[in-house]
C-alpha cells in the first residue's frame, strides 16, 4: 500500500485544484495552501483565459484562505486582472468576508458592492453564493445574528443549485458557515440538523463533526455529542488545524491573530 503522502503528492500533481479541496476538508491547512500556491504556478490566468474560462478555476487561492481564517493574508493580496471576471468575483468575495471578519466594515460593503456588479452571465450561480455570505459576515460582525443566518440560509440554497461535484463550484460547504452561525444565535437543534444533512453529503468529514457535538453539547445530550467527538477525532487525525466551531465563523469581529487566540463557541 503506498503511504499517505505519495498517495497525496500524486493527487496534487494530478489536479492542485481538487488536492486542495480534500486537503481542506480535512483540516490539513499546510497542504490545501502548497495546493492552491502550485495551482496559481502551473495555471496562469492567461492560459485560463485563452481556454475560454472566467478564471473562477483559479479562485481556491482566495477561497482556502477564507476556510482557514487567514484574515490578514487575504487583505494583503492585490486585485487581479479585471479581464478575468471569475477570478476577481473570488477575490472580492474572499476581500469582503475577511474586511468583515476584521471590522472593516466600509471597505466590506464597498467589495460587496463591487461583487453583486459582477453577478451577471456565467457567474450568476456562483456569485448568488457568494454575496449572502459576504452580506452575512457583516452582519455577524454587527451581532445582527438573525440577518446573518438569513442570508447564509440563502447562500446554502444558491449553493445547493451549482451544478458539478463535490467542490466542484464552490470550494467548501456554506452549511459549515451556517452551523457555526446558527450556534452562535442559540439554535441548537437547527445547527444539528443541519450538520447531519452535510454529513449525508460529506460524509465523515471533521467540520460537520466538530459542529455536531457542539450542538449535541448546546442541547445536554452528552452521550451522543461523545460519541460524535470521536468521529471528529477520526476525521481531524491528520490536520494541521484546532477548530473552535465548524468554520472559522465569530459572533462580531475577529480580533485574534492565531488559532491559539480563539474560542469555542459551544
Amino acid at each position: 500500500m503506498l503511504q499517505v503522502w505519495v498517495l497525496q503528492a500524486i493527487a496534487l500533481t494530478a489536479d492542485p485544484a481538487h488536492a486542495a479541496y480534500v486537503a481542506s476538508m480535512e483540516g490539513r491547512k499546510a497542504d490545501a495552501l502548497a495546493a492552491v500556491q502550485q495551482l496559481a504556478a502551473t495555471r496562469p490566468v492567461e492560459q485560463v483565459l485563452a481556454a475560454g474560462g472566467s478564471g473562477w478555476e483559479l479562485t481556491p487561492q482566495y477561497s482556502a484562505l477564507v476556510r482557514f481564517g487567514l484574515w490578514d493574508e487575504l487583505i494583503a493580496l492585490t486585485a487581479p486582472s479585471a479581464r478575468a471576471p471569475g477570478l476577481a468575483a473570488g477575490y472580492l468575495y474572499a476581500r469582503g468576508v475577511a474586511l468583515a471578519a476584521r471590522g472593516r466594515l466600509a471597505e466590506a460593503h464597498a467589495a460587496l458592492a463591487d461583487l453583486e456588479r459582477l453577478g451577471g452571465g456565467e457567474l450568476q450561480g456562483l456569485v448568488a453564493v457568494a454575496v449572502p455570505i459576504v452580506a452575512a459576515r457583516i452582519a455577524a460582525t454587527e451581532l445582527r445574528h438573525r440577518d446573518a443566518v438569513t442570508e447564509l440560509e440563502k447562500a446554502t440554497a444558491a449553493e445547493d443549485r451549482l451544478p458539478g461535484g463535490e467542490g466542484a463550484g464552490w470550494f467548501f460547504p456554506v452549511r459549515h458557515l451556517l452551523g457555526a452561525q446558527l450556534l452562535v444565535a442559540g439554535r441548537a437543534a437547527e445547527a444539528e440538523r443541519l450538520y447531519r444533512e452535510d454529513l449525508e453529503r460529506h460524509p465523515a468529514n471533521g467540520w460537520a463533526l466538530y459542529g455536531l457535538a457542539a450542538a449535541l453539547r448546546a442541547q445536554g445530550r452528552k452521550a451522543a455529542a461523545a460519541a460524535a467527538g470521536r468521529e471528529f477525532a477520526r476525521a481531524w487525525a491528520h490536520s494541521d488545524v484546532r477548530l473552535v466551531s465548524s468554520a472559522f465563523w465569530f459572533a462580531g469581529p475577529d480580533t485574534t491573530s492565531c488559532e491559539c487566540q480563539r474560542q469555542a463557541t459551544d
